[in-house]
């Protein structure tokens, strides 16, 4: 059962209050953080600026007494799509690859172009699961939805679904545990009926295939628990409309100033992998 266990993988959508001087900056701050981070992640031509952000991730979240490990385990969850997507990546050809190759079999053969976006599969995927975690696990579920209606306030008064919008946010955030939580019990039930999941004997394709069928019953428990939820909210006659702003956290000593440093090193980052990195170790 030790295999089937998903809740404890999850790290996103998990808040940790340990107290840092992290868990204080404003809800907006943490937001710049997010944005920053999340462009180079996504943005960077090279796999080395990537794996720049991911180290510099984790060391906001040592910074902010996030346990390391504890974001780590987000990846296991992922792992075996990750890894097919490189065997895909080694099956088909890209266009116009003339690089040379580093391992044939056959007619297939693995280039260093392919090296190179499985590379960046991996560190961007990697990354942005590092990032988003380390942001749920220093901002609460609160100060998640504040911090999209700090940033969108001058909108406010033109635009009425703001409030809604920040708590859809939220509340997504929110769902990712819920909805690990209720995989691991269906298939754990399953697996007492006599389904095989972790056994550890099946190839990737096969595990895939197992957990394929789980799809249907997962989503229709997140949806049962949006309903409810929505219920809840209709019962207590909640619209959000006639809502008082929420007044703005005191900003801390530094908090301007490290989402100046935060995107300011983004952007240099970019740059710098765009117009040097990049002709420096491009492989072909």
């Amino acid at each position: 059962m030790k295999n089937l266990e998903f809740f404890r993988n999850i790290g996103i959508g998990q808040y940790i209050d340990s107290g840092s001087w992290f868990h204080g900056l404003r809800p907006s701050t943490k937001y710049v953080f997010l944005l920053a981070l999340s462009a180079v992640t996504i943005a960077a031509p090279t796999p080395l600026a990537v794996a720049l952000v991911i180290f510099l991730s984790l060391g906001l979240a040592a910074a902010s007494k996030i346990p390391v490990p504890f974001l780590l385990r987000t990846l296991k969850p992922i792992f075996p799509v990750l890894i097919l997507t490189a065997v895909l990546q080694f099956l088909f050809r890209w266009p116009g690859d003339l690089s040379a190759p580093l391992l044939s079999i056959g007619p297939l053969s693995f280039t260093m172009h392919e090296l190179w976006i499985v590379s960046l599969i991996l560190l961007r995927s990697s990354g942005m699961m590092i990032i988003v975690g380390w942001f749920t696990s220093v901002t609460s579920e609160s100060d998640a939805a504040r911090g999209i209606e700090d940033i969108l306030r001058p909108l406010s008064g033109k635009v009425s679904f703001v409030h809604r919008l920040s708590l859809a946010a939220a509340t997504s955030i929110r769902f990712v545990p819920i909805v690990a939580g209720e995989l691991e019990e269906i298939v754990k039930a399953q697996a007492s009926r006599g389904a095989d999941f972790g056994s550890g004997r099946k190839n990737i394709i096969a595990k895939a295939k197992a957990y394929a069928p789980l799809f249907v019953p997962v989503t229709i428990r997140a949806l049962e628990r949006a309903e409810l939820l929505a219920e809840a909210m209709e019962a207590r006659c909640y619209t959000g409309e006639g809502r008082t702003p929420p007044p703005r956290r005191p900003a801390l000593r530094g908090d301007s100033l490290s989402a100046i440093f935060v995107v300011g090193f983004s952007i240099i980052v970019l740059i710098a992998d765009n117009i040097y990195i990049k002709a420096w170790i491009r492989p072909f």
